[in-house]
């Protein structure tokens, strides 16, 4: 018999992609649905190995109306209808597993079904036995049918588990219940889920040709002991940067990226990127927390021409302790700063000045020529800041007018005022070092010669 499972498997192989294609044009929603085809194992189990593979995919298209009858009472209040009047299944078929396409008051939608004890033909639901420790593999255990069912035809079992990890079993914690295999025996064991500090529960479905009555309860929960030593997480693997580029005129961005550790006898919990750069003498960093199921994190206002170190850690956690890993690195070099092509502005001067009587300060109006005489909207920036006086003001404004009143300016400074913008390519900048006039010598400001002009 164990030589005629074989030959099943290998033919079944073989025909999987044919039995993809046919099931799309059949229109019936089977994938990833082991109840369906465990179903269509037991049905073929007894074909000759030559006809099972063709027995498989007929029955995987076949319409199945499943055993049971839909619930009696009226849906509407059912806490799975998460908005009103669903459509979501014509038949039984669309339905996952052993739910049933029912029809309501207000839609259709996949349900539990309700099967009688006597419903003929539907092996006994299994219970789970035993859960135990099997030299580093977990065992699991369970009931078979009567031998009056069993000989109905063929039983298959599918076996689930769900899991969570901590000192403590909290159920509300537990993982969706996961397909670990599909197996004609009743005791499995897995290596691959043994994993220290992990809470285990089971759960069993039997099935034949004529469907089943459901999964059975969860079994008892079964710890994997930690042990004294924890190993922290392995580091994150393949660090890589991309998708730098400018976000303005001053910083630049990038997407720095991951893999998670090759090996971590607990599960990662998070992640933590830190972001350093060295200016001087100093040495700038932040840090930030990423949860663990993303494998990304996007890196803003970075300065150009800059050298940054960044590091990635995985956290893993057990009750109150932290297990940290190495931290992987890389080194990223931000591009230099982007050069414009100079141009002067040009008419650049002072218009108008004006003295304040009562406060011993001075007005001024600043004019230059407009860059553009086609757009209507255009944005100058405008600085000036005291030079070597006691007025340590420095200020910035961005206007649209090609004209700027400046007040309050000390008689006694002198005033570096510059104006700067970009168009089509080009950074237009214009400058001139301004002497405020005391009140006698005013008149010699009638002239805008008289101001020193900085070339640019």
């Amino acid at each position: 018999m164990a030589y005629h499972e074989r030959s099943f498997f290998v033919l079944l192989r073989c025909v999987l992609s044919i039995i993809t294609i046919a099931v799309a044009t059949a229109g019936v929603f089977i994938d990833g649905d082991p109840m369906r085809d465990a179903r269509c194992f037991a049905k073929c189990y007894r074909q000759i190995a030559s006809e099972q593979p063709k027995c498989y995919s007929r029955c995987l298209n076949e319409r199945w109306i499943k055993p049971g009858e839909c619930p009696v009472a009226d849906l509407d209040g059912v806490a799975s209808l998460d908005r009103p009047c669903l459509e979501q299944c014509s038949s039984d078929d669309f339905c996952h597993a052993e739910y049933k396409c029912c029809r309501h008051s207000c839609g259709i939608t996949c349900q539990p079904p309700v099967v009688r004890a006597d419903h003929p033909g539907l092996p006994d639901v299994p219970n789970i036995v035993t859960v135990s420790d099997c030299r580093k593999a977990l065992a699991v255990e369970w009931s078979s049918p009567a031998p009056e069912i069993a000989s109905a035809g063929h039983v298959t079992y599918v076996l689930q588990e769900r899991h969570h990890v901590g000192i403590e079993y909290v159920p509300e914690r537990m993982t969706a219940w996961m397909t670990v295999t599909r197996t004609d025996r009743t005791r499995e064991q897995f290596k691959q889920l043994y994993a220290p500090g992990r809470w285990f529960q089971f759960r069993v479905a039997a099935i034949n040709e004529n469907g089943t009555r459901g999964y059975s309860s969860p079994s008892q929960q079964f710890f994997v002991p930690i042990g004294r030593h924890i190993d922290p997480p392995g580091s994150p693997k393949n660090l890589k940067v991309s998708s730098l580029k400018w976000t303005n005129e001053e910083y630049q961005q990038c997407v720095l990226s991951w893999k998670p550790p090759a090996s971590s006898m607990l599960p990662v919990r998070k992640y933590k990127v830190f972001v350093s750069v060295r200016d001087g003498s100093h040495v700038y960093y932040k840090s930030h927390v990423v949860p663990a199921d993303i494998l990304r994190f996007p890196i803003k206002k970075l300065n150009p021409n800059s050298v940054y170190f960044l590091q990635v850690q995985a956290i893993s956690e057990f009750g109150r302790k932290r297990f940290t890993s190495q931290k992987a690195s890389i080194t990223l070099k931000t591009k230099g700063k982007k050069m414009l092509n100079s141009k002067k502005i040009m008419g650049l001067k002072v218009v108008n000045v004006k003295y304040d009587d009562s406060s011993n300060l001075i007005n001024v109006r600043i004019s230059w020529r407009q860059v553009s005489m086609t757009e209507k909207k255009f944005l100058y920036t405008l600085s000036w800041a005291a030079k070597d006086c006691e007025d340590e003001s420095k200020l910035l404004i961005k206007t649209q007018m090609a004209y700027f009143d400046l007040f309050s300016l000390n008689p006694r400074c002198e005033y570096l005022i510059t104006v700067s913008t970009k168009h089509n390519g080009y950074k237009y900048v214009g400058s001139f070092i301004f002497s405020a006039p005391t009140p006698t010598e005013q008149s010699k400001l009638q002239n805008v010669d008289n101001t020193k002009v900085l070339e640019f």
